[in-house]
Parts: C-alpha cells; structure tokens; sequence
C-alpha cells in the first residue's frame, strides 16, 4: 500500500512558508519556556523533568507539523510514522548518561534512563493510535522476508525471562519491537523511489544528529574518564565522548550522504559527507575508519568509477596523514603501537575466547536478551571489563543462541541478496544507484559489527538500521524486478 498523496492542494512556495512561520512559532514558545523554567529554577519542576518536558514539546510540535502539512491523510500519516521513527533513533542521544551496571542489575536505572523511556512510550502512543486508524498495516509482519526479524525480535521478548536482569532486558526488548513496527509502517511508502528517498532521507537526518550530540559534548565539556585508563592514555583522542561510536557512525553517514547526494536536485548531502568524512578520521575509531574506507571503495567500485574510487582512498590517506600530524591522533596511535594492542584488536580476542565457553554453556537458547551487558559483571574473570562482547556473531549467540543466531543470520542473508539481485538487475540506473548505496552501508555495518556490538543485542542506531534495510531492500528489489518486466514486454512488444 501506498501513503504519498497524488493531489496537492497548496503550492510549495505555500506549503514551505506556512512551515517555516509554524516552525518560528514552535522555537519562540519553546525558547519562552525555557527562559519561564529557568528563572523559576527548582520551584515548578526538576531539571529531569524539565528536560522531558521540552522533549516531549518538541516531538509534539513536529508531529502537529506534520498533521498540517497536507489536507491529503496518506500524506499526513507519511510524515507522522517518518518523525516517529527519526525521534526513536535519535532518542539514545536525546537522553545521554552512563549508567553503572551493578545498578542497572538490581533495578535502579539513571534518571536520564527514565526519560528516555518515556519518550519511548510517548512514541508507542503515537504508533498504536496509527495501528488502530490502519490496522491492516500490521499485515506482512510474518510474510517474506519480514518474517526472519519479526521472529528474532519474538525471541528476544521471550529470552528477557531468563537474563540477569529481566526488567533491564524488556526495556531494550520494547524499544526493539517499538522499532520493527515502526520500520514495517514505514515500508508502506516505499513502493516507489521517493518513498525509499525519504525514508533514507530521513535517517539520513537522524544519524547527522547521533554523530553532532557527542562530537559537540566532546569540544565543549571536560573529558569525565581523563587520567582514569592505567595504560597511559588509550582513550587519548581528539573527541573523547564515544569516539569509537563517532566514527562508526560517521562513516555510515558518508555512504548515506553520497547514496542521497544529486547533483542537479540535492546537493546538501555532498556537505554532511565532507562533514561526516572529517569526523569519521578525527575521532579515531580504527573499525569505523576501516569501515568506512571498504565501504566508500565499494561504493565506487560497483559503480565501475574507477577514478573516484582512487581519488576516495588518495583522500582518506591524506586525511589519516593529516589527523596523525596535527591532533592528539599521533600520540594515540603510537601509544597503541608501544603497548601491542594491535594483534590482539584492543583486547577483543581475550573477550572472544572468554566468552565462547559461555555460549557453548548455553548453545540453543542463549542467556536472555541484551545478558552480555552483566558479562563481566557474573564472571570477575574476564580480562576485560566489556558491557558487550564487541562482536555482533557472538552478541547474537551469546543472547538468543543457536535459534537466535539463525534467524539473524537469515536477516543478514536477505538484504544482501536482495540488494545484489537490484543491482545486476535491468532496471533504472537511478534505483541500481541507491541499492549499491544502501550495499555499501550493510557493507559498513557488518565490517564494524565484527568488532562492536551492531546487532544483537540493544537496538541502538546501527541495529534500527540494519532492521530498516530489510524492506527497503525487499522494495528495492519489487520495483527492480517491475522495471525490468515492463522492459521484457516493451521488447516484445517491438
């Protein structure tokens, strides 16, 4: 089924400044009430609260945006089920904290944990009352290709029983079923390219927003952990606040970027890919720079554009060159070096083989959701005090065993089979161009989930991601599969 409306009743010159006067009107009330609570201080309300208050305000202005911005309601429910989905996967942003995990395992959450929380069921609310308005939007959950994460995602709902810690795993469990439904409303728009563009398009937004917030934290505010690390100063980087997840992140959003950018019509993502680029090298992360790097190569690559695929590797040598010079990069690189860590991936390989007795200890059903969060937590032997296994296979099989790993490995398989089968199909040079972009991220997801824990446990960004390119590739590979046949026949016809 289709929402995009086919009527337009406002031209867009009207449509463009009836938002903009909506949204001018929405900041000068928002900044009103922040000054309002700021001068009151502590006597109408807790900073916490404070802070989902504003939230909450947010998230309903852009809704009641987008319940105006047509008269058409295909075209309203569009953008009310796109501005959820972005508002959930910017959510672990929204409401940053570290939380402590002997803690969390005797139920004692951070407040910050609260609040994201309610954002959560705010967003719930806002699904259940599309479902009930559409109820046959649920139809397809258990059909195709859906099937495979619809059950993985049962499984990890049943598992929370037995983890450590069953509240803690059932709030991730509910964010992840929270975000497969929302990516199966979603995939109701995608039957044409537009609507997979601004679905992409949309995300594109969202993980702009996951790679500022920490880079932001990590100019303006004080490193918390500095001095802390006995070894020396292995966390000494440019961008302290998650620098592994910066460039992660960051390299994901350059292949995004260049899938959306148009020369003739969207020339802004060549700006968050020059962004993003500088970001994905500074921060540091040695997988989400490796990540990166193959996935761009690819990108070109498949494109058979052998120059510019010369040009991105000449560029991000430059740029490694250039961030090893003149940031603190130099120093943490060679501090890497002297203290041998690279043979050893920072220590993951004594977590890999600490772990694999544990998953041989429980091979079929696995320890309950998100339990490799109480790893080091049950078993003081590990050499590392990790709060995942930092190898999204092992997260997997560690959480849901044998069962839960066949069916993530089944989601796997399918986006990229479906995404192969569109590229080397016979259809439009424009749909093969966004398929090979949505490869090179699947590429860039699975190249940094085999280091860090992308899939398989708590449904952050990349997993919410990896999640979304199941229908998109299912379309991808629907409309590929009509283009083609429309050609067959037109070719018969002749």
């Amino acid at each position: 089924m289709h929402l995009s409306a086919t009527t337009q009743f406002e031209s867009p010159a009207q449509r463009w400044r009836t938002s903009g006067l909506a949204a001018l009107l929405l900041l000068a009330v928002a900044f009103a009430t922040y000054v309002l609570f700021d001068l009151a201080g502590g006597f109408l309300i807790e900073p916490d609260s404070f802070t989902i208050m504003v939230v909450s305000m947010f998230f309903f202005g852009l809704l009641t945006l987008a319940a105006g911005y047509g008269r058409d309601r295909a075209q309203r429910t569009k953008w009310i089920v796109l501005i959820t989905w972005w508002a959930l996967l910017v959510s672990q942003e929204v409401f940053n904290y570290r939380s402590n995990v002997t803690t969390v395992s005797d139920s004692e959450f951070a407040t910050e944990a609260y609040g994201e929380a309610i954002l959560w069921i705010i967003l719930c609310a806002g699904v259940i009352a599309t479902v009930f308005k559409y109820p046959h939007f649920l139809k397809g959950l258990f059909e195709g290709d859906n099937k495979w994460m619809t059950w993985l995602t049962l499984l990890s709902v049943a598992s929370c029983a037995m983890a450590p810690s069953p509240i803690f795993s059932l709030a991730w469990a509910f964010k992840l079923v929270l975000a497969v439904i929302l990516v199966h409303l979603c995939s109701y728009d995608m039957s044409e390219l537009n609507g997979i563009r601004s679905f992409l398009n949309m995300t594109l937004w969202g993980v702009l927003l996951l790679v500022l917030l920490p880079t932001v934290r990590s100019v303006l505010e004080p490193d918390p952990v500095a001095g802390a690390n006995p070894t020396g100063g292995l966390e000494l980087r440019f961008l302290h606040e998650t620098p592994t997840e910066i460039s992660a992140l960051a390299g994901l959003l350059l292949i995004m970027s260049l899938t959306l950018y148009s020369p003739k019509r969207r020339r802004y993502p060549l700006w968050i890919a020059g962004l993003s680029f500088v970001l994905m090298i500074i921060a540091g992360g040695k997988t989400g720079i490796v990540a990166g790097f193959m996935s761009g190569i690819l990108f070109y690559a498949m494109q058979r554009r052998v120059k510019a695929a010369i040009g991105f590797t000449a560029l991000v040598t430059v740029g490694i060159g250039f961030a090893l010079v003149f940031t603190p990069l130099g120093e943490y690189a060679a501090q890497y070096i002297k203290l041998d860590q690279l043979t050893s991936f920072t220590g993951r390989t004594g977590i890999w083989a600490f772990a694999w007795p544990l998953i041989l200890a429980k091979p079929i059903i696995g320890h309950g959701f998100y339990s490799s969060r109480f790893i080091s937590m049950m078993y003081p032997g590990m050499p590392i005090a990790a709060i995942h296994l930092h190898n999204s296979i092992l997260e997997t099989a560690y959480n849901n065993g044998a069962i839960g790993l066949f069916l993530m490995t089944m989601v796997l398989v399918v986006v990229a089979r479906n995404l192969w089968k569109a590229i080397h199909s016979n259809a439009s040079k424009e749909l093969r161009y966004i398929a090979i972009g949505c490869l090179a991220a699947y590429v860039n997801l699975f190249v940094n989930g085999m280091f860090n824990a992308n899939f398989g446990s708590r449904p952050f960004a990349p997993y919410m991601i990896l999640i979304a390119l199941v229908p998109v590739s299912t379309q991808l590979l629907r409309i590929a599969q009509a283009e083609s046949a429309r050609q067959l026949e037109i070719a018969a016809a002749r």
